[in-house]
């Protein structure tokens, strides 16, 4: 199907890649559980996919608690960068996975990596420990993320997909705006360590249900012929995945992404730019992100029998691309906004945690309400993507360029809360926009990978922003501080915010104020990468613009 032709939902095909219009669906599609299994399968789903939600914005605001205990305020950025790095490299992999040994195994493996490591970070003693963590705890999160949303479209039956979507997306949403708030009260009316270990029970509830209430050949049928029923055995099962899993591909892409962001977040910290370690990860990313290319587009064009991570047909879809650019180009400001803006509230204003998570609520709250503004405009009005995507942008520009220039000032004005309404409004909205589009412009037996395309290239960008934040933060300390303070005095504070309290009010204020520049760039970096979003726009933009028509 040309990616410029008019596409509509009724003109697409179904998620396994046949018309809608036919009876011969290679899997049968008719909701694995009815009745009170349902409702017990939904909680099951929904409470770990709201664990996974909530991870990434509960560290926000407890996270210069975390590193301050743990005294290396230097490093912070780890902490997020950590589970953002493996999440994103894991999340088609245990796709593939699922094929092999079924969804609903796949998702018990992941579920209790996460669980346990949850149980890990909350036991650390040193940040390392924490990170490492992370870390493992982002490879169990990335497998529920991605089979939890995939396992509860199946749950229904496809006339129900939209309905089933939005209850996908709410829990996602109630995740994004409740993590901040729960963070804060966690990190200041407690421990710290709580905001970890709460995922423990919780995940082990939800474990239970869906080890009761799922099928044991979820999500098919038990007569339809899967990938997981073709191969007998354990033994067989791990030679067909390694023979048909893209191994090689999903290696490269991880440790092309992971040199990077290394590079990003050592410059001008431990290393110089022109250090030969910093130069060397450059490089070394860069190779593999052109070994990644090339292998993708290898195994495409010689029909080799790999589940490709990439499949090359998609790079001649002009719409797709697009899309995919949209993700990347909305995970940086809407990453950076979630850490950073929450950090700034604690160090510049001195907020504590909770009031912290409760002041960035204009931003948390008002995210979600863009997702559902955007499902309205384009799914009711029939607006065209590129048209609300453009609305999503100005939003998020205004709002986040009026935040930087008021974020000079270590007060807080009225103001700033609405220039977060403003820029929620529109990252909601430009996530939604691009999130839709996906699967209107692919082929049904592309619609997954593409999906799973956008979202790692969505959390790339989010890694990428933290890094290059924390660099734009640590650069200017140095600089600026360093007519002030002697050069351990900024070490000091790089390793640890409490320690502004050492110093004396006039030195703090200065203190403070660095900070306030420093975040004021970061904001800055955000709203630049949403004016980026209307590259994405130009190449969706066409004739007949991409629309979506429910059937």
């Amino acid at each position: 199907m040309s990616p410029d032709s008019e596409m509509t939902m009724s003109e697409k095909q179904t998620p396994e890649g046949v018309s809608e219009t036919t009876s011969e669906d290679p899997i049968e599609w008719d909701g694995a559980l009815h009745g009170f299994p349902l409702y017990l399968g939904a909680l099951g789903l929904g409470l770990a996919l709201f664990l996974t939600g909530i991870e990434a914005t509960i560290v926000s605001t407890s996270l210069v608690t975390i590193t301050n205990d743990l005294d290396d305020f230097g490093r912070s950025s780890w902490v997020i960068t950590s589970y953002l790095l493996t999440y994103t490299g894991f999340l088609m992999i245990w796709s593939k996975i699922g094929d092999i040994w079924r969804v609903k195994t796949s998702l018990l493996v992941s579920l209790f990596m996460f669980t346990a490591f949850s149980g890990g970070c909350g036991g650390a003693q040193s940040l390392s420990q924490l990170i490492i963590c992370r870390a493992f705890q982002g490879v169990g999160g990335a497998g529920v993320y991605s089979l939890t949303l995939y396992s509860f479209v199946r749950i229904v039956p496809y006339r129900q997909y939209d309905t089933i979507s939005s209850v996908a997306g709410g829990i996602l949403s109630l995740g994004l705006v409740l993590g901040p708030l729960i963070g804060g009260a966690v990190a200041e009316k407690g421990s710290w360590r709580w905001v970890f270990l709460c995922n423990v029970p919780a995940g082990a509830f939800s474990w239970v249900l869906l080890l009761i209430v799922l099928p044991a050949n979820f999500p098919n049928a038990p007569s339809a012929q899967t990938a997981s029923s073709k191969y007998k055995g354990a033994g067989m099962k791990i030679k067909t995945f390694f023979q048909r899993a893209d191994t090689l591909g999903a290696l490269a892409l991880l440790t092309a992404s992971s040199f990077a962001i290394a590079a990003l977040q050592e410059g001008n910290f431990e290393y110089a730019w022109s250090s030969g370690l910093v130069i060397s990860f450059l490089v070394i990313s860069g190779i593999f992100w052109i070994a990644f290319l090339l292998w993708e587009w290898f195994i495409s064009k010689k029909d080799l029998d790999i589940y490709a991570m990439f499949p090359w047909r998609l790079a001649g879809n002009r719409i797709f691309l697009g899309a995919a650019l949209g993700f990347f180009t909305t995970g940086l400001p809407m990453t950076v906004s979630i850490i950073m803006i929450p950090q700034r509230f604690q160090i510049v204003n001195s907020c504590s945690p909770i009031d912290a998570g409760v002041r960035f609520l204009a931003y948390a709250l008002s995210s979600p309400v863009g997702i559902m503004t955007c499902s309205v405009l384009t799914g009711r009005l029939k607006i065209p993507f590129c048209y609300v995507a453009l609305g999503g942008i100005v939003l998020q520009v205004v709002g986040l360029f009026l935040f930087s220039e008021t974020a000079f000032s270590t007060d807080i004005s009225a103001a700033q809360y609405g220039y977060l309404v403003l820029a929620g409004l529109g990252t909601g909205t430009s996530v939604a926009v691009f999130y839709m589009m996906v699967p209107l412009v692919v082929d049904g037996k592309d619609q997954s990978i593409a999906l799973s395309t956008g979202l790692q290239l969505r959390m790339l960008g989010g890694v990428l922003g933290v890094a290059a934040s924390t660099t734009i933060l640590h650069n200017y300390l140095r600089s600026r501080l360093s007519v002030t303070l002697d050069p351990d005095q900024v070490s000091l504070l790089l390793s640890s915010s409490d320690a502004i309290g050492i110093f004396s009010p006039y030195i703090q204020l200065q203190i403070r104020q660095a900070y306030s520049v420093a975040y004021s760039a970061q904001v800055k970096l955000a709203g630049g990468f949403s004016v980026a979003q209307l590259l994405s726009v130009a190449m969706i933009w066409k004739r007949s613009n991409v629309r979506y028509l429910k059937r």
